[in-house]
């Protein structure tokens, strides 16, 4: 009975360690969506905190032109309103000039409501149709823009700074994008900064740097004890540790 019950916890141990490796791999590989949310929730909490009625209209008035644009956009490309994933349509031709009519769409959302947490989510959406099309250099560009012009909510510009390195990280600039997750590691209110951390620190081993990346580990163990990392980094992580001990 002892064996049977000692079986059972460990398939409940091996559950829980496969689900929190689902999750870490889910939160890397859809972070615009993933903070999104956050940004939305930390947006609704503190709207009662807005001083100017004036400030709040706006904010509702370019979270409804978002809203409103991202349904359409999604019905376009053959998705239900809501949905986290676009898919492909079958039709290559349609989907460009659906994602290039769209680009315009939210460029003149986030230009009309620009200093607006929805102005700049909109802008985000450009910079995801801009990667979309291979056009890593534009993207960044319109990053570095943002960065300027979005307001400074911790999880807002921790998500603009984590973008700006995932678009640096397709240009195989790994040693920039480790920068700009460190920077987004920093911001206190950042809801994922431990994440960035650890992006941080695959993206300098990616870069060649292990002495850094060690250190960025070991400081994620130290401020992040209980966060659990997708299996490939955990590997990457030891792979480290006995490259430090040769």
């Amino acid at each position: 009975m002892a064996r049977r019950h000692g079986t059972e916890a460990g398939d409940t141990l091996d559950e829980i360690q496969s689900g929190a490796d689902r999750l870490g791999a889910y939160l890397q590989e859809h972070l615009r969506v993933v903070v999104i949310g956050v940004v939305v929730l930390l947006l609704l909490a503190g709207g009662a905190s807005l001083i100017a009625s004036s400030r709040e209209r706006s904010e509702e008035a370019a979270s409804v032109a978002l809203d409103k644009a991202r349904n359409e956009y999604l019905r376009a490309m053959g998705a239900s309103p809501g949905a986290l994933e676009v898919p492909e349509l079958a039709n290559p031709e349609a989907a460009k000039r659906i994602r290039e009519e769209y680009r315009a769409i939210y460029t003149g959302i986030a230009d009309e409501h620009r200093g607006t947490v929805s102005g700049a989510l909109a802008r985000l959406e450009v910079v995801a149709l801009q990667q979309s099309a291979g056009e890593t250099d534009a993207a960044l560009e319109t990053l570095k823009q943002l960065r300027a012009e979005a307001p400074s909510r911790p999880g807002l510009q921790g998500m603009i700074l984590q973008a700006e390195a995932q678009a640096l990280e397709r240009a195989d600039r790994f040693a920039e994008a480790a920068e700009r997750h460190e920077q987004a590691a920093a911001i206190a209110g950042y809801p994922l900064r431990h994440y960035a951390l650890a992006d941080a620190a695959r993206c300098r081993a990616q870069a060649g740097d292990a002495a850094a990346a060690r250190a960025l580990y070991a400081r994620l163990d130290s401020e992040a004890p209980d966060l659990r990392l997708p299996e490939y980094q955990r590997i990457q992580r030891r792979e480290l540790a006995e490259l430090a001990t040769d």
